[in-house]
């Protein structure tokens, strides 16, 4: 997973909440230029895998990386930030 965030479109972000039941997770983050977002905002995101929200905790710095699809935007890797 480590090489797959190295690429441009990895974002930097906050985690500031964290739902395992619904599978989703509150990021802040900076403008992310792969989902055409040019400003820093706040928003709630799905997972992709249930697993992802288990490798990091509110308030973790994290580098992730989304997808827009039908009902939302989705994350699809996260991993703390160094």
């Amino acid at each position: 997973m480590g090489a797959a965030l190295a690429q441009a479109a990895a974002i930097n972000g906050e985690v500031k909440k964290i739902d395992e039941g619904a599978g989703k997770i509150t990021l802040k983050h900076g403008p992310a230029k792969s989902l055409g977002m040019d400003e820093p905002m706040t928003m709630v995101y799905r997972v992709k895998d249930p697993a992802l929200l288990k490798q990091v905790k509110v308030g973790d710095k994290v580098r992730f990386e989304a997808q827009e699809g039908d009902g939302g935007y989705t994350v699809t890797a996260i991993q703390k930030a160094k």
